[in-house]
């Protein structure tokens, strides 16, 4: 049975259209992604889903009495607390306890005659209680508030005192424990650290009820969906499976796309050229199959569909700066505190030339504490924070701002980089997703993302040779995160990164760093290596060794960690050139494929310019093959 249907839905602002002719269904308890760029009119779609706004054209059918819940944007009451706002959605069964506890008073001193009476009182509120959710509803508050990263501490603090994430969590609280049929969830994993995101999945994966979810994060779609809907050029399409399935056949549909409207464009060259041929002739029946013609184009021109542009392949390199060594910052014995919390004690840490590391931790553990140490933002309580020589930091900041300037992009880069060519600037910001389109745009006009993406070239673009990232991928959507996971692919110079983007921790790091209970504990791999080690179970403590013993074995431990970690660095190093390797040789097919075609082979400047291309990817395809056998050799060894 389906718990939405849209029919021929549509909407516009102003004569502009947002959706068109929008026509699915989905079934009761579907667990349903909703994906598109920023803009595309995914929050649209939810604000007529809760009647919020009409629909220009077509409707929306659900069950008689379905109940639609959306996250609040405001809370109205602040004198309540934490844990009194959750409580407040289960009104009726507090109710319920106190007609029992009124009841069981009466009891206590009631005469025979009325006893009965009571007792049957008794027992009907006892079974609208327990059924009803009467037993569990406290419990699950209190979990519900734990599992999104409260503290108990916290549960009775008035509303008045907390933070904008807080409140956005406490909103997400509210509408997780509701009653509604159908959730509409607008990227609930903001403010969320990854301990709160595990618990999110878990928690929307035991789910009984259907839900919608808006989310650039990846790696929550995939634990969470079962079906994908795109929301594309005003058009929405239904996928089966998660995120990861979706892009595949969302991939293999473009293809075909793409195929139909070479098909196509052929077809109408074709015929243009008889219809240009045919009024050459200029005779009255030449005349008229022109005319024939000219229908046939415009039918042929009619079935053309557009494709939505994907990011082109990175033909920039993003060079480091040269580092003086191999030790590019190291912190010893360091602690902070702040009054008297201690944050933090006793960290010690290395970072090299060329690794590419993620810190993680809860929020609140001190992660961006550390990150404005190393930028000497102020000095530790105790300890060192020692940076290598020669060390130029790039850092983004998560709540860095531009410059609000009524530059154009390529004005603002120009004027930044001034020895730059205007073709190396147009590249770089193609690769970070600004087409010819966009580079005229003033900065001021900018959003959120697109200044993030801004932001996040031109600190690229001053070849640091480390990257401290603090939250890079906040404020982009799912393409602006997959332009940069291949920006800092081709960069080779050191990151370390903070992040709660599990996706893009994966894409990303060779190291992680775990940041909790005021110490570092480091895994030699991926997010996904981390994940399997952590779920092993903890190793029994042994006997303390002589120290000359536990020195050696020390020493020998952090030998094979890192020696792990250069095994691991080569091999993401061996898969990116393999991929590279297949994307250049896909390159020069399709180039020499192009310049067999007579009618582009006959255009000396087409030709000339498809054999130049082809030349560079012949080039760049020989470097990617013999980068490909030096590190194939350095693994073996």
């Amino acid at each position: 049975m389906a718990i939405l249907a849209l029919n021929k839905l549509s909407l516009s602002y102003l004569e502009k259209p947002v959706l068109v002719d929008c026509t699915c269904s989905l079934e009761a308890k579907a667990k349903c992604g909703l994906v598109g760029v920023n803009g595309a009119g995914k929050t649209s779609l939810f604000r007529l889903l809760t009647g919020e706004i009409t629909p220009t054209s077509g409707e929306i059918i659900t069950p008689k009495g379905l109940k639609i819940g959306i996250m609040e944007q405001e809370l109205k009451n602040h004198q309540h607390t934490l844990q009194g706002e959750l409580l407040s959605l289960f009104q009726p069964l507090r109710e319920l306890e106190q007609q029992l506890e009124y009841v069981n008073r009466r009891l206590q001193n009631a005469d025979p005659a009325e006893q009965q009476t009571l007792v049957e009182e008794q027992f009907r509120l006892n079974e609208a209680y327990v059924n009803g959710g009467g037993l569990t509803y406290q419990s699950r508050v209190k979990s519900t508030l734990l599992g999104l990263g409260f503290a108990a501490a916290d549960f009775d603090r008035p509303l008045s005192e907390l933070s904008g994430g807080q409140r956005s969590k406490l909103a997400l609280a509210k509408l997780l424990l509701s009653d509604a049929d159908l959730l509409l969830l607008d990227e609930p994993t903001n403010h969320l650290d990854i301990a709160s995101l595990e618990w999110l999945e878990d928690f929307l994966r035991g789910l009984n009820t259907a839900f919608i979810v808006i989310s650039h994060d990846r790696f929550f779609l995939d634990r969470v969906t079962e079906q994908t809907l795109h929301l594309q050029n005003h058009h929405l399409k239904l996928y089966k499976g998660n995120f990861s399935a979706f892009k595949q056949q969302y991939a293999q549909a473009r293809e075909a796309q793409l195929r139909a409207n070479a098909n196509l464009s052929r077809e109408i060259s074709r015929v243009e050229s008889i219809i240009k041929q045919q009024k050459q002739w200029n005779r009255e029946k030449t005349l008229v199959t022109a005319h024939s013609k000219e229908k046939q184009v415009q039918r042929l021109q009619a079935q053309l569909t557009d494709v939505e542009r994907q990011p082109q392949e990175l033909n920039f390199h993003f060079a480091a700066a040269p580092a003086s060594g191999n030790d590019l910052l190291e912190l010893a014995d360091v602690t902070q505190t702040f009054g008297r919390h201690t944050l933090f004690e006793k960290l010690n840490f290395r970072l090299y030339k060329g690794e590419k590391v993620c810190l993680l931790g809860a929020n609140g553990v001190g992660k961006t504490t550390i990150f404005r140490l190393i930028m000497r933002q102020f000095a530790p309580t105790a300890g060192t924070v020692m940076l290598g020589a020669g060390l130029k930091i790039g850092y983004f900041d998560q709540v860095q701002k531009l410059e609000d300037t009524s530059e154009t992009l390529l004005e603002y880069l120009r004027n930044t980089y001034p020895k730059m060519t205007e073709t190396a600037l147009r590249s770089a910001l193609a690769a970070f997703l600004f087409y010819a389109e966009d580079i005229e745009k003033p900065c001021s006009v900018l959003s959120g993302g697109e200044k993030a993406r801004l932001g996040l070239l031109k600190i690229l673009l001053s070849q640091p040779n480390l990257l401290l990232l603090d939250e890079p991928t906040n404020h982009l959507d799912i393409a602006g995160r997959e332009a940069l996971e291949t920006a800092l692919a081709h960069f080779d110079g050191a990151i370390l990164a903070i992040s709660h983007d599990r996706y893009f921790i994966n894409a990303l790091a060779e190291k992680i760093v775990v940041l909790a209970d005021g110490k570092l504990t480091e895994y030699p791999g991926n997010y996904a290596y981390y994940l399997e080690k952590r779920a092993e179970p903890t190793a029994p403590q042994t006997a303390a060794a002589p120290p000359q013993a536990a020195s050696d074995n020390k020493l020998a431990y952090q030998a094979q960690k890192e020696q792990a970690a250069q095994k691991r660095r080569l091999q993401s190093r061996l898969q990116k050139l393999e991929a590279a390797i297949a994307a250049h040789e896909a390159a020069i097919a399709a180039l020499e494929q192009q310049l067999a075609d007579p009618q582009i082979a006959s255009d000396y400047q087409q030709a000339a310019e498809l054999s130049r291309q082809a030349d560079a990817e012949r080039a760049a395809l020989e470097a990617a093959m013999q980068e490909w056998e030096d590190v194939a050799i350095l693994l073996e060894e």
